[in-house]
């Protein structure tokens, strides 16, 4: 799918449906909504000698989000079909709505079998956003709206995508708005890989397929660089978490280490960690349920790999470290066993009481790790806890910290993204569980219901004393259901567009 600045009215696009919007009315009862003239809705009905408006009146078309309406121009205009989409209430518009409208565009245009858009950007701001804003969101929803997991298909029978280019009539300088539409193509397009690795079958998607995908995206970019440690690296860096979790498994564990620097040198440095377990089965803990799901532990890893391929292209201006520890977690007479003691790479002893708390331990060796590398900030992104989703639900994304700018800078970033994040806290009287028994800590166990927390908990000494942000995207890098954004249920690249913008932010 192409996009395309042009200078040409609706009436003459060269496009086989054209597209504008209307906002719903205030009022509790349902009236038809009004057409805009700002995107050339109003010039449009004249020309169909009002048809738009009153098929607008006859289906009392309310202009809910996402609601379509579509009619043809009988030969009036030189697109065959209008296709009108509510904005909803225009107190309750913002960047997500159009977000959600570009996807409902595409899957739109696609069900109507059509090849070529084309709409209108308005030239004013709306509550507040530019037209290069409004754009650049709109495009991301497209992009991620066209996004289905096909790999596995039979040639034969693919989803039907027949929408090929998508053209938008803007007014002046197209320079700022063509710069948007690059940058969302290149975010969506980043959080489509992460969907794309997280939705691969685990029996094709090994730590060693992981750090191929690492690989291929350094292999592109020749501002990315890729170093892989097999079984022989990792017991050189004496990553005893990673080596306990992986050894009821045939697939050898893989760690890897991205790196971006800027053109300009610079005084940050963020790192960025990753939980890589391509399949979880529990261990001898094993997993009552949902085991299918478990493909989805290493979505923190395939975050880390997306988030690379998109720097790579808008080269922020700070230094990024990725870091990856990848491994299956299986059962088998090899397999780490409840109460075994294991020593990390920072040399604490960790009991094992139960084995489906696997991973916070290669986290804990990744974090170490990535602590030798001096950053200036860690971010680790991890499915953690089942306890996620009953502390937040399915749509938010919980975070702890130790840094209060760190925690609002991302708060702050999820928000401009569409990706919800929520603060919550790191009560240290939660810990005293973890600091009983034979080892230096335990791996579960804590005694607390608050298992997100504990959970981060665990994590924070063996961040250090350095500024950290733990996100567990348990719930959020997952829909069970089509919902916003994402036509199908599986893996959503949540938060892929959150680092990113934090990224670009300093």
């Amino acid at each position: 799918m192409e996009f395309k600045l042009t200078s040409e009215s609706l009436d003459r696009a060269d496009a086989d449906a054209v597209f504008i919007t209307c906002f719903a009315k205030e009022g509790e009862k349902p009236s038809a909504a009004l057409l805009l003239k700002s995107d050339g809705g109003q010039e449009l009905d004249k020309l169909l000698e009002g048809q738009i408006s009153k098929t607008i009146q006859e289906r009392l078309f309310a202009g809910k989000e996402g609601e379509i309406l579509s009619l043809p121009t009988f030969g009036k205009i030189k697109a065959k079909t209008v296709v009108v989409i509510g904005a909803g209430l225009q107190k309750n518009f913002s960047l997500d709505s159009l977000r959600r409208m570009g996807a409902k565009l595409v899957q739109t245009a696609n069900a109507l079998k059509v090849k070529n858009v084309a709409g209108q950007l308005e030239a004013t701001r709306i509550k507040n956003h530019a037209p290069q804003e409004r754009l650049q969101a709109f495009t991301e929803g497209a992009v991620l709206g066209d996004y289905n997991f096909t790999t596995f298909k039979k040639k034969e029978v693919p989803p039907a995508k027949t929408l090929k280019t998508f053209r938008i009539s803007a007014k002046g300088n197209k320079t700022p708005l063509q710069k948007a539409i690059a940058q969302g193509e290149i975010v969506a397009t980043a959080a489509n890989l992460t969907r794309e690795l997280v939705n691969t079958p685990p029996g094709h998607m090994t730590p060693t397929d992981l750090a191929k995908a690492a690989q291929e995206v350094a292999k592109k970019y020749k501002n990315i660089r890729c170093k892989v440690f097999g079984v022989n690296e990792i017991k050189k860096e004496k990553m005893g978490a990673i080596l306990a979790v992986s050894q009821g498994s045939d697939e050898p564990p893989s760690f890897v280490h991205l790196s971006y620097k800027p053109a300009k040198k610079s005084k940050t440095k963020v790192a960025l960690v990753g939980k890589g377990i391509t399949f979880d089965s529990g261990g001898l803990n094993i997993k009552t349920r949902e085991m299918e799901f478990m493909k989805m532990d290493m979505a923190g890893a395939a975050t880390v790999i997306g988030v690379f391929q998109a720097i790579a292209q808008l080269k922020p201006n700070i230094e990024v470290e990725g870091f990856i520890a990848a491994a299956e977690n299986l059962l088998s007479g090899s397999a780490i066993k409840p109460s075994d003691i294991i020593t990390t790479r920072a040399g604490r002893t960790v009991e094992i009481i139960n084995t489906d708390a696997e991973g916070r331990l290669v986290l804990a060796d990744a974090l170490d790790y990535a602590c030798d590398q001096n950053p200036t900030y860690i971010i680790d992104m991890a499915t953690l806890t089942g306890g996620a989703a009953y502390a937040v639900g399915e749509i938010i994304t919980p975070i702890l910290g130790n840094d209060k700018t760190l925690v609002d800078k991302i708060l702050a970033a999820g928000k401009a993204v569409g990706e919800p994040v929520w603060e919550l806290p790191i009560v240290k009287e939660y810990k005293k569980g973890y600091l009983k028994g034979p080892a230096d800590l335990k791996n579960s166990g804590s005694g607390s219901k608050a298992s997100t927390i504990c959970g981060a908990l665990f994590l924070e000494d063996f961040a250090r004393k350095n500024k950290w942000v733990h996100m567990d995207i348990a719930s959020t890098a997952w829909a069970d259901e089509p919902m916003k954004y994402y036509a199908e249920v599986g893996a959503t690249g949540n938060p892929v567009r959150t680092i990113i913008n934090f990224l670009l932010s300093f």
